[in-house]
């Protein structure tokens, strides 16, 4: 990534992403991706989807500066002001006989949390199964969605949310108390950089899960995984366990030791067992 990428102003971190100078500068990438961006959609996951069932290839990229009806993992949706995050789907085409689909979640983390710090974001963690947090507050997300029942025909789209620009924005009490931005933590980005730098190791990360599974990446998820080793609450369908996080398998699965040994969760969402600490963002009242 060259110098003459980076913005200076708050003004040019928070323009529309180049999507011209983002197809050439990941021309050489291992994904041939193909980039669109629009000022507004629903979803650029229903968008995606559309471009998969029209037969459309692996590596179609779609953008957005605002997504009216956004969403994220387990229902939940995504708010974001325009302008405001980095938002994207990619169209994936797993292999026949490719293992354990949904890890391609962590994947996708993997490459935001190194794609950050290559474009000089905020340091930030892994929390399973989809969001990247800094300092305990919600910076990035991704969703993962299926379109095929078969391995055979496969195709998943991968949804990736990140908080870029926030200073200075009127936003949801929840969210200001919840979640966080690269400019809140010191680190305005330019958009663009930081697309280039999160789709080029996806695409390396992508190629290595095909090559080797979730197994030949999962020391590196678990480099920046939050609060393993410490006391946890995650959710299951019989309802709420807590214990010890221990790491995550090779498919993907949070492994929690509790009383009555160790418990393997293949879907749901965790938090430290006391809870976050939470706090508001700089300048914001409680």
């Amino acid at each position: 990534m060259s110098a003459s990428h980076l913005r200076r102003t708050v003004t040019e971190v928070t323009q529309s992403l180049d999507v011209e100078q983002l197809q050439r500068a990941l021309a050489n990438a291992p994904i041939r991706f193909q980039i669109r961006g629009y000022a507004q959609v629903a979803s650029t996951q229903d968008l995606v989807a559309l471009a998969a069932a029209a037969g459309e290839p692996e590596g179609r990229v779609v953008w957005a500066d605002q997504q009216t009806a956004g969403r994220g993992g387990l229902g939940r949706s995504w708010t974001a002001p325009a302008g405001s995050s980095l938002m994207f789907s990619v169209l994936l085409r797993p292999a026949a006989g490719s293992a354990c689909w949904t890890t391609l979640t962590l994947v996708a983390g993997l490459a935001v949390v190194e794609g950050l710090a290559l474009a000089g974001g905020p340091s930030a963690q892994l929390k399973w199964p989809n969001d990247c947090i800094c300092r305990e507050r919600k910076l990035a997300g991704i969703l993962a969605e299926s379109l095929a029942p078969t391995a055979a025909d496969r195709v998943v789209i991968l949804g990736i949310g990140c908080n870029v620009a926030w200073a200075g924005r009127d936003l949801p009490a929840g969210l200001r108390r919840t979640a966080t931005a690269c400019d809140l933590e010191g680190h305005p980005l330019d958009r663009t950089v930081l697309a280039e730098a999160i789709l080029g190791r996806l695409a390396i990360r992508y190629r290595e899960w095909t090559d080797g599974g979730f197994g030949a990446l999962r020391q590196q998820w678990l480099s920046h995984a939050a609060w393993m080793g410490q006391r946890v609450t995650a959710r299951h369908p019989s309802g709420p366990v807590s214990g010890r996080a221990l790491g995550i398998s090779k498919c993907g699965e949070l492994i929690v030791e509790t009383a009555e040994g160790p418990l393997a969760l293949t879907a749901g969402d965790m938090e430290r067992a006391l809870g976050p600490r939470l706090r508001l963002a700089d300048g914001v009242a409680d």
